[in-house]
């Protein structure tokens, strides 16, 4: 039916009308939700980095150290059985040993499953931590922010990821200070988050050796609290020592027990010398940075860096080595 403009006006007062004498209200539109887009960058965040990396030629000859006992077709056994000789006293002993070291090394490997039955994944294993931290560095770092975007980003720990296992370490633990940069942080309009090129000296042969202790030892032997323990539980020396003396047959199972033992003291402190050595070499980071800013309650400032990637080049005097790839994500420490 149809109804005159003005009659159907008056039907809709009487109805709104309606509703009101009888307490009703009409629903209000849904409020906006609030944005979460910052636009204050101002705060103190907590971020965890991570970089992937080519390995630096110094740290090269440390990584092969390990490598080299389980590269050659007759080690490990090979391996230990040569360095175990050559810590023996000069003398007879010593001299039937060398003689016979490769017979020695075949019959020990035939039987390594008896003899030494985790000393050769263990050894395996503690080759691929290394270079797994080597080459995927983590670190536990705080980025502030400061009116008119002046910052500071100082990584305060290392993060180590072997197997399913993450291992963080403050650098202090290693006598190592804070290493600190002033940045300069935009945010646009959209909430993208730009942070200035800035550098790092990396003192990566120290983070390498604390890596090796308190990451990749424990991972191979968890009761270990560095490499010379993780290698004293792989291998039994005593048993060692006494089934090289029945081969050689002059010399006492303790003699060679106690070659087996500063043969692997004497693994782990090579090792160790050869961490150090990288650090002879000044190493340093150059990286920057973007991130998407996120405002979680919608007051304007940001809470969080998303999505964050690092770009740079690790280096060393002139040399350059573009990282392969960097990411980075923050919570706020307000």
């Amino acid at each position: 039916m149809f109804l005159h403009p003005v009659r159907r006006h008056a039907l809709i007062s009487f109805a709104i009308a309606g509703l009101a004498a009888c307490g009703g209200a009409l629903p209000a539109p849904d409020a906006a939700p609030p944005s979460t887009i910052p636009t204050s960058a101002v705060g103190m965040f907590a971020v965890t980095s991570t970089l992937d990396l080519h390995v630096p030629d110094a740290a090269g000859p440390a990584l092969t150290t390990l490598l080299a006992a389980t590269d050659g077709p007759d080690d490990p056994a090979r391996y230990v059985v040569d360095r175990l000789i050559a810590a023996l006293p000069d003398g007879s002993v010593k001299t039937l040993a060398t003689a016979v070291a490769p017979y020695v090394a075949a019959y020990l490997n035939a039987r390594l499953d008896d003899v030494a039955p985790r000393f050769v994944d263990g050894l395996r294993g503690l080759a691929a931590g290394l270079s797994r931290i080597a080459t995927h560095l983590g670190t536990a770092e705080t980025l502030r922010v400061d009116a008119g975007g002046t910052g500071v980003r100082t990584i305060t720990g290392v993060r180590f990821e072997v197997g399913h296992a993450v291992t963080v370490v403050p650098l202090a633990d290693a006598g190592l200070a804070d290493l600190a940069a002033g940045v300069w942080v935009t945010l646009d309009a959209a909430g993208h988050v730009g942070i200035s090129e800035h550098e790092h000296a990396l003192p990566y042969g120290a983070i390498l050796r604390l890596g090796l202790d308190r990451a990749v030892a424990p991972s191979v032997e968890p009761t270990a609290g560095d490499l010379a323990g993780a290698l004293d539980k792989l291998l039994d020396c005593d048993r060692l020592g006494g089934v090289i003396a029945d081969r050689v047959g002059l010399g006492s199972a303790t003699l060679y027990g106690t070659a087996c033992r500063a043969t692997m003291t004497a693994l782990a402190s090579e090792v160790d010398a050869r961490l150090a050595a990288i650090d002879q070499t000044p190493l340093g980071i150059e990286v920057a940075g973007t991130a998407i800013g996120f405002d979680s309650n919608g007051d304007g400032t940001m809470d969080e860096l998303r999505a964050g990637r690092w770009t740079g080049a690790v280096y060393a005097g002139s040399d350059r080595e573009p990282i392969d790839a960097g990411s980075f994500l923050s919570a706020t420490d307000r």
